[in-house]
This record gives structure tokens, sequence and C-alpha cells, in this order.
């Protein structure tokens, strides 16, 4: 029995109601090149008596350390696990976006998830651990120069591990869960369900030929996929039912009112939802 592999690093932004918690915009956070985990616990305290130990107030789960490295942090993930801003400026003739640190900066506790490959008895077995409330810290800035070869640079993130807030009947302020599975596929469809992970639809809006229309283009579309629209929304959870959303065809001219959010999602053959995004309506006025 040994450890072979590791793949699909997986966040979602942590919620709690008072009574559970759950996870909601769960995103892929590059490839998975190696993680860690460091934990520390507060010491036993043991009773003696008659020369021995009679009684024991076992350690507990104090807090621990998530060492992640990925094979790189592009903006959109960047955005979406250090809390960071978007703002738009004009260079020349160029719109450009910017993604700014700054004293709004905020890292959000989120979940975290993760598929180990064991092989046990030459057969492979899938370990899929989430941690359950993980605040993230800014990571560290470096690059090399290109010399005569490529020397591969990842990037690494830390964040502190804490319990859950949740006290109920199955889950006593837990700190980790862990499932395994069969299949990679099994493992990967249990951490998207907890953590709530989508892919991102990227997609940009231009205005009709006509009045109140607008153009809404897929900026990534994944062949053969399936999309739908909203005007109402909200964002779309994972494998939701898909039934009352619109179909939408990329290109195509839908009606919406200028400067309303279209909300965006892509669906499986069976009509649940697997991805999301949004777009503001472009629409002329009458």
């Amino acid at each position: 029995m040994a450890i072979k592999g590791l793949t699909k690093p997986m966040f979602g932004e942590y919620n709690y109601n008072g009574a559970a918690a759950s996870y909601t915009n769960g995103f892929m956070c590059g490839a998975a090149i190696e993680y860690g985990v460091e934990v520390e616990t507060s010491d036993n305290n043991p009773l003696y008596g008659d020369d021995h130990i009679i009684e024991n107030d076992y350690g507990t789960f104090n807090t621990g350390t998530l060492t992640l490295n990925t094979s790189d942090l592009d903006q959109y993930t960047s955005k979406r696990l250090l809390g960071l801003k978007e703002v738009q400026v004009t260079v020349g003739q160029t719109q450009v976006t910017e993604l700014v640190t700054d004293d709004d900066a905020k890292q959000s506790p989120k979940g975290f998830g993760i598929i180990e490959t064991h092989q046990i008895n030459d057969v492979d077995k899938y370990r899929a651990v989430i941690l359950c409330k993980v605040a993230m810290s800014i990571p560290a800035e470096a690059a090399t120069t290109k010399g005569e070869s490529i020397e591969w640079q990842t990037r690494e993130v830390e964040g502190t591990i804490n319990r859950s807030d949740e006290d109920s009947a199955n889950y006593k302020h837990p700190w980790k869960r862990e499932a395994w599975f069969d299949t990679r596929s099994e493992a990967e469809e249990y951490i998207k369900t907890v953590l709530n992970v989508l892919e991102n639809i990227n997609a940009t809006a231009a205005a009709g030929s006509s009045a109140g229309q607008t153009v809404i283009t897929i900026s990534n579309p994944v062949t053969g996929a399936i999309y739908k629209y909203s005007t109402t929304g909200p964002v779309t959870t994972y494998k939701q039912d898909l039934t009352s959303w619109t179909a939408l065809e990329t290109g195509k001219t839908i009606t919406a009112e200028n400067g309303t959010t279209i909300y965006l999602a892509q669906a499986d053959s069976t009509g649940k939802a697997v991805g999301a995004g949004s777009v503001i309506a472009v629409a002329t006025g009458e």
C-alpha cells in the first residue's frame, strides 16, 4: 500500500448559517504538484494512580497548516482564492483588467479538497480529502529567468486550518473529512458536490441589432456542451436541475434589459449544472 499520485485541488467559499456549514462558488486551483498538512494538537493530560495511568484527557486538534504547491495561479484563480478585486484601466486604446492587492483584500475562509491516488494490492484506490475551513495567505512572489533549458516554476500557497463551526449529529466541529472510492471520477464527484465546484464560464455581451436585445458570446466554449441562461438567477449550484433555464447558443441574440445580470450555466447530458458564470447585458433602448 502506497500513495502514488495527486490530483484536482479545489476550493469552495465556506458558509455557516448557525446550524450547518456549506460551500458556494467552488473552483479548481490549477493542477496538483504537492500538498502537505501539519497539525498542532493539545498535550495529553494523564492521571496517574497505582504507579500507572488510570485516566487520560487526550490531546485534541488545535490548528494546522495547509501547504499547496500548484501548477500556477492565473488571474481568475488568484481573485477567487485570495479575495482580490479587479479594476479596469485604459492603456492607450486598450481596456486592461488589473488584479489589485490592497487594504480591501480580505481572505475569506474556504473549504479545500484534493484527491490522492493509492495503490493497494496492485489496485488503485482514490482518497478524497476535504479540509473543512481554511484561511489562505497571500503567497510569496518568485520567478527565475529562462536559461538554455526550461526550469519549471510552480506556485506555493499556505493556509491556516481551523475547525468548522458546525456542531450537529454528524459533525462536531470537524476540521477534516475524507472518503475512499474505486475510481477517480467518483472521488472528484464527491468533492465537487461538497464544495460546489463548477467550471468557469467566460462570456462577453454586445448590443443586438434591435432595442432590448443583447448578444452573448461564450469565450471558452466546450465542444458539444449545452449552455443555458437565466435573467433572474441566482447563480446555479453544482448539479442543479436547469430545466427552467433557457437554452443559449453562443453568439446569438437574447432579450434582456441593459445593465442586468445574465446568469449562465453549462449543463451535462442529464440537464444538471456543471459550469457557471455571468455577464452584464448590453442592449440599446427603444
